[in-house]
């Protein structure tokens, strides 16, 4: 889940990926996107066989979203990291790629220590480089990227081990 700002109000977000398509939930309303694909500069999609086109970016108050003349945008302070802006178990440690794209580096190898914070994958997506940060003190129990590697919307990039405490 995300907290994201549309037209200056705050609104909780929930992204889910299935079998057809990507689910958005946006403060309890549904959005069933279908057809993604990855264009230059973007995705493109269709919801309600209305075609889209979403640009992403890092903006100064966060990441920011364009469809259709408006702009969305994903504060930092409030990006749930082991699940960004997509379903994936609440805090099961599995690392999602919030975007397809490719990755260029990976620092941390099975077994290693992280620290809440910590960069573990960069992730190249529409020219911009998003590193992929533990959400967690733990252990790295798997992971599931290589540098070089395209990785698709929800890939399990990396999967951590709470810190018993």
């Amino acid at each position: 889940m995300a907290t994201i700002t549309i037209d200056g109000v705050r609104r909780e977000v929930v992204v889910s990926r299935g079998e057809a398509g990507v689910t958005v939930t946006v403060d309890g309303r549904r959005y069933d996107a279908r057809e993604l694909a990855r264009v230059e500069g973007g995705v493109a999609f269709l919801v309600d066989r209305e075609s889209h086109l979403a640009r992403v970016s890092n903006g100064r108050s966060g990441i920011e979203i364009s469809i259709g003349g408006r702009r969305y945008v994903q504060s930092k302070d409030t990006i749930d990291a082991d699940r960004p802006a997509h379903a994936g178990g609440g805090g099961d440690g599995k690392l999602e790629a919030p975007m397809p794209g490719a990755i260029i580096a990976v620092h941390v190898k099975e077994g290693d220590r992280v620290r809440t914070g910590q960069p573990l994958v960069v992730l190249e997506s529409m020219k911009m480089h998003n590193e992929i940060v533990a959400p967690m003190d733990g252990v790295v129990r798997k992971v599931n990227c290589r540098a070089g590697e395209q990785v698709g919307f929800g890939h399990v990039l990396v999967e951590i081990e709470a810190e018993k405490t």
